[in-house]
């Protein structure tokens, strides 16, 4: 999912909402939003890599949304 594509999904809901974080993709455990910030992306798999401060050969500009907990 891209920003533009999570702008649309949230277009409808009421501002007010909070946001909340599920744990892993089975659904163990969900926390509310801490936080956002942009930074860069580097994939390890199709499914995990790490973020990175700054930018490299290996790395996409992304936002990362981080839990409470």
């Amino acid at each position: 999912m891209n920003v533009g594509e999570l702008i649309t999904k949230l277009t409808d809901i009421d501002p007010n909402t909070p946001v909340i974080l599920q744990e892993d993709a089975e659904g163990n455990g969900f926390s509310p939003l801490a936080g956002a910030e942009e930074a860069h992306y580097e994939a390890e798999t199709t499914w995990m890599g790490e973020v990175r401060d700054s930018a490299t050969d290996e790395t996409v500009p992304c936002v990362v949304l981080w839990p409470v907990n």
